[in-house]
């Protein structure tokens, strides 16, 4: 099952220079304006893909050594 990505951005809002948009579609010629009933969902969306990235780069290669004394 392949996963569909998703693209997102976060402008500052022209008119008040303290609030923010976001953005998010399947592509950046698709991006759609978040309503203030979706944001919290896509905020949770964009953190849950954050952090699933951030384990896959952090996960070892294979036949690599970690091990903390592998110096000595």
């Amino acid at each position: 099952m392949k996963k569909t990505s998703r693209v997102y951005v976060l402008t500052v809002h022209p008119s008040s220079r303290s609030a923010l948009r976001l953005w998010t579609g399947k592509s950046l010629h698709a991006l759609r304006h978040c309503s203030g009933r979706q944001i919290s969902q896509m905020l949770a969306e964009l953190q849950h893909s954050v952090d699933e990235l951030y384990t896959r780069s952090r996960a070892p290669q294979p036949g690599a050594s970690y091990s903390i004394n592998r110096a000595r």
